[in-house]
C-alpha cells in the first residue's frame, strides 16, 4: 500500500509549490528552483516533520517537546511559535493555521523527494532534477532532542525499501546511458545500505571494469563473497559469479576449450566518456532486444574523431560483462583490395570463442578455404567441395553463418566492424547476407562509418541504405555541446595536474569545436608544450579549422599529428612507421625486425604510441586510433624508408610462403613488393592472388588488382600481361 498518493504531473507544475529534500542534507527549494535558507536548523526540522507526517492536525505541546525538550514548556512553546512564524514568512500566512492548542499544515504546498522516491519517479523531469538518494536526514548536523532523532531513525527504516528501489532504478538508468562514474557512486550507497545484497557489488564491479580497474573489481567480488559465506552461509548468484569469471580470465592464457568469453576492460583506464548518453541508450535497448532473440543492429556515423569507436568500445565492454561474445574488425583503405580481408578478421577472432568448436566440420571446411587459420585451429576438417565464383562465396557465407549459430547456442554474439565503408566488397556482400539471413537469433551487428567517404553503388552503400529491412538503427554523432566539451576537458587533465587557465581553456575548446579526439590531442599537446601548444596559436588554428564554424577535422588532425610525430624519439618513430606499413599485421611482433627493432624496443614504442593516442588497445590487439591517423603517418614517411620497409616485409612474407604458411595471401604479397620497389617480382603473386580471389568468389577484387597493375608496364610483362588480360 502506498504511504502517499503518487503526485501527478500537474502537481509538479503548480507554480506555488515548494520542493523539500529530506534525503541526505535537508534543503528547501522555492517555486523558482532557488535554494531557500531558513534562519534556524530547527525551523527546517519542524517543516520536515510537518510535511512528512501529513497528519490532519498537531498538538502544540507535542511539537514543542519534540524539538525543544531541553527547555521548560513555556520556553519551548515560544521557540515553536518562532519557528511557525519563520515558516509562514516563507510560504505565506495560510500554510499553518490553528489555535492555541492545535496546528494544521497545508501539505499540498510542498513536494517531497520521498514522495517521488515512493512512486519510483526518481529520474530528472522537465521541471525537477533527479532525486538525490541518501539516508533520511542522514547528513544533517542538527543537534535535536532524542525524541526527534528516534523519529528520524524510524523514518529511515520506513523509507529504506524505497531508497533501495530508487538506487536500483538510477543504476539501471546509468547503465543504459553509459554513466559508469554515476554507477560507482550509486553502488557505494547501495552497499552502505545493504552490504550483503548482490546489486551493490555487481554495480561496483561494472563501474570498476569500465574504469579499466579489473583487479579492484575482482577484489570487490572476493570480499563480498566471503562476507556472504560467513554471515549468511550463501554463495553468489550465477550472474555475478560468471561476471567475475569473465573478468578473471581477461589477459590470462586460457585453454582453447574454456567456455567463458573474456572482457576487454584494460583500455578504459583513465578514458573519459562524455556526451553520448542518448546514443548509448539506443544501443543498450537494441541489446536488450537481442537478448530475447529479436536481433536489432546499429550503424554509428560521423567524421573522424567524433567518438564512434569510443561509443562502440564502451558498449562492447557492457555487453561482454553481461556474457556476450564480441568479435571486432577494423577496416583499412590500404587493404580494400584484398578480398575477404574484413570478414576474415571477424571470423578469425571467433575461432577460440565458446561454442564455435561445435560447428559442423563441413561448414568449417568451407571457411578454411578462405581462412587457413581455421584448419590450423581444427586440423581434422574434411576437404571442402570444389567450387568457384559465386557458389564459393555463398558456401563461405553459409560456413560463417554456421559458426555464428554455434556460438549463439551458448552466448549472444556482437559483431563490430569499424569503418566498414573501407571494407572489401566481398566482405560487405557476406556481411549483408548474414544480417538478412539471421532473423531470430541472439546476434547484434555494430557498424561505424564516415558518411562523407561512402561510395555510391558500393556494398557499404547498400547496407547503409537498407536500415529498415535490415532492422538497423542509424546513430549520427554530432559534435559535443559547450557544456559537454567543458566536462571532457576537465576530465582529460588529471586531478594532480594544474588545470588550464580560463584563456587557455577557451582556446582549447574553440580549437576542438566539439570533436572529442581533437580536444584530447590538443590537451595532450598543451600539457607537454604549455603556451607553445598548437591550440594557443590562434592564427594557425584559424587556418586549419576554419573561421566559418565548420569542423575541418582532417586539417586539424594533420597539424596536430605532424607535431606529435616530430616529438617522437627515433626508435618510437620507427615503430610507428613499421606499424603503418604492416597494417593488419600490426600485432605481429616478429615483423618489426625488418626495421632492426628488438622486441623490447617494439613494445616500449607501442606503449608510447598508445599513451599519445596514436594507437589504441582493442579486443583484438593494437591498431590505429583511426584511419586518418594512419594515413597521415604513412604520408609523412620518407620515401626511401617506406620503400625499404615494404621490401623487407615482402621478403618476410615470401619466406613464410616458402615455408608453407597458407595464411600469406597473394595480393598482400604483391602489394608489398610493388610498394617496395620490387614490382618485377610481383607478377606471379599478383596472378596467384587474383586466382585466389576468383576461386573464393571475388572476381571484382581480382579485376581491380589486375587493372591497376596493367597500367604499369613494369609489373605485368609478356605472358604475365597476357594472362592478366
Amino acid at each position: 500500500m502506498a504511504i502517499f498518493p503518487a503526485p501527478t504531473f500537474l502537481d509538479y507544475l503548480v507554480s506555488e509549490s515548494f520542493y523539500l529534500k529530506c534525503m541526505g542534507v535537508p534543503e528547501l527549494f522555492g517555486p523558482d528552483g532557488r535554494l531557500v535558507r531558513m534562519k534556524g536548523q530547527k525551523h527546517l526540522a519542524l517543516l520536515v516533520y510537518l510535511a512528512v507526517e501529513r497528519r490532519s492536525q498537531y498538538r502544540r505541546d507535542e511539537l514543542a517537546d519534540l524539538l525543544w525538550s531541553e527547555h521548560q514548556m513555556p520556553e519551548a512553546r515560544h521557540s515553536l511559535a518562532t519557528a511557525v512564524s519563520a515558516i509562514r514568512r516563507v510560504f505565506g500566512p495560510s500554510v499553518i493555521t490553528g489555535n492555541r492548542d492545535l496546528l494544521r499544515f497545508e501539505h499540498r504546498r510542498v513536494i517531497l523527494d520521498v514522495e517521488r522516491l515512493e512512486s519510483r519517479e526518481v529520474l530528472a523531469t522537465a521541471t525537477l532534477p533527479a532525486v538525490e538518494i541518501g539516508g533520511f536526514l542522514a547528513d544533517s548536523d542538527l543537534r535535536a532532542p532524542p525524541a526527534y532523532l528516534h523519529w528520524r531513525d524510524r523514518q529511515q527504516s520506513r523509507w529504506q525499501p524505497y531508497i533501495k528501489g530508487g538506487l536500483l532504478k538510477l543504476i539501471d538508468h546509468s547503465r543504459r546511458t553509459g554513466a559508469s562514474l554515476q554507477i560507482g557512486r550509486l553502488a557505494d550507497q547501495l552497499i552502505a545500505l545493504d552490504s550483503l545484497a548482490e546489486d551493490g557489488p555487481r554495480a561496483k564491479m561494472e563501474a570498476l571494469a569500465f574504469a579499466g580497474d579489473r583487479i579492484s573489481a575482482l577484489r570487490v567480488f572476493e570480499e563480498w563473497r566471503e562476507r556472504l559465506k560467513v554471515e549468511l552461509g550463501a554463495v553468489p548468484s550465477s550472474l555475478v559469479e560468471e561476471m567475475a569469471r569473465r573478468l578473471r580470465l581477461r589477459g590470462v592464457e586460457r585453454p582453447v576449450a574454456d567456455p567463458t568469453p573474456t572482457v576487454q576492460v584494460d583500455p578504459w583506464r583513465a578514458r573519459p566518456f562524455v556526451g553520448r548518453a542518448h546514443e548509448y541508450r539506443v544501443m543498450y535497448e537494441a541489446w536488450e532486444s537481442v537478448n530475447v532473440s529479436s536481433p536489432r543492429h546499429v550503424l554509428v556515423e560521423g567524421e573522424s574523431g567524433i567518438g564512434k569507436s569510443t561509443l562502440v568500445e564502451r558498449f562492447a565492454v557492457a555487453a561482454s560483462l553481461e556474457g556476450a561474445i564480441v568479435a571486432r574488425a577494423q577496416c583499412y583503405e590500404l587493404e580494400r583490395a584484398i578480398p575477404f580481408a574484413a570478414i576474415a578478421s571477424l571470423a578469425t577472432s571467433l575461432l577460440d570463442k565458446p561454442g564455435v568448436s561445435s560447428t559442423n566440420p563441413a561448414s568449417l571446411a568451407e571457411v578454411a578455404r578462405v581462412i587457413p587459420k581455421v584448419r590450423e585451429r581444427f586440423p581434422g576438417l574434411p576437404v571442402a567441395m570444389d567450387t568457384q565464383g559465386e557458389t564459393a562465396r555463398l558456401h563461405f557465407a553459409e560456413g560463417i553463418m554456421a559458426m555464428l549459430e554455434a556460438a549463439m547456442e551458448e552466448h549472444p554474439v556482437v559483431l563490430v566492424m569499424d569503418d566498414f565503408h573501407l571494407a572489401d566488397e566481398v566482405s560487405l556482400t557476406v556481411l549483408h547476407l548474414l544480417i538478412r539471413r539471421i532473423e531470430s537469433s541472439r546476434m547484434m551487428v555494430l557498424l561505424t562509418i564516415r558518411t562523407s567517404e561512402l561510395q555510391p553503388g558500393s556494398g557499404a552503400a547498400r547496407i547503409y541504405g537498407g536500415g529498415e529491412y535490415l532492422r538497423m538503427a542509424k546513430l549520427k554523432l554530432p559534435p559535443l555541446t559547450g557544456a559537454e566539451s567543458e566536462e571532457l576537458l576537465a576530465r582529460l587533465v588529471p586531478g594532480d595536474r594544474a588545470q588550464p587557465a580560463a584563456s587557455h581553456r577557451r582556446a582549447l575548446l574553440r580549437a576542438a569545436r566539439g570533436v572529442p579526439m581533437v580536444l584530447q590531442l590538443l590537451v595532450d599537446d598543451w600539457q607537454r608544450n604549455g603556451t607553445a601548444g598548437l591550440a594557443l596559436s590562434l592564427g594557425a588554428m584559424t587556418e586549419r579549422v576554419g573561421s566559418d564554424g565548420a569542423v575541418t577535422s582532417e586539417s586539424a588532425y594533420r597539424h596536430i599529428i605532424e607535431r606529435m610525430l616530430f616529438e617522437l624519439d627515433p626508435v618510437t618513430r620507427l615503430v610507428l612507421h613499421t606499424a603503418t606499413v604492416l597494417g593488419s599485421r600490426i600485432n605481429d611482433l616478429s615483423l618489426y625486425q625488418v626495421g632492426d627493432l628488438t622486441s623490447s624496443q617494439t613494445m616500449i614504442g607501442m606503449a608510447e604510441l598508445t599513451g599519445r593516442h596514436i594507437l589504441r588497445d582493442s579486443s583484438t590487439g593494437l591498431d590505429f586510433v583511426n584511419e586518418l591517423v594512419r594515413g597521415q603517418s604513412y604520408g609523412s614517411m620518407p620515401g626511401p624508408l617506406r620503400h625499404g620497409l615494404h621490401a623487407a616485409v615482402a621478403q618476410r612474407l615470401l619466406a613464410r610462403l616458402a615455408a608453407g604458411d597458407r595464411d600469406v595471401r597473394g595480393l598482400e604479397t604483391a602489394w608489398h613488393l610493388v610498394r617496395g620497389g620490387r614490382a618485377r617480382e610481383a607478377a606471379p603473386h599478383l596472378l596467384r592472388g587474383a586466382r585466389e580471389a576468383i576461386h573464393g568468389g571475388a572476381p571484382h577484387e581480382a579485376e581491380m588488382a589486375l587493372s591497376t597493375a596493367l597500367s604499369d608496364d613494369v609489373v605485368l610483362r609478356g605472358e604475365s600481361r597476357t594472362e592478366a588480360l
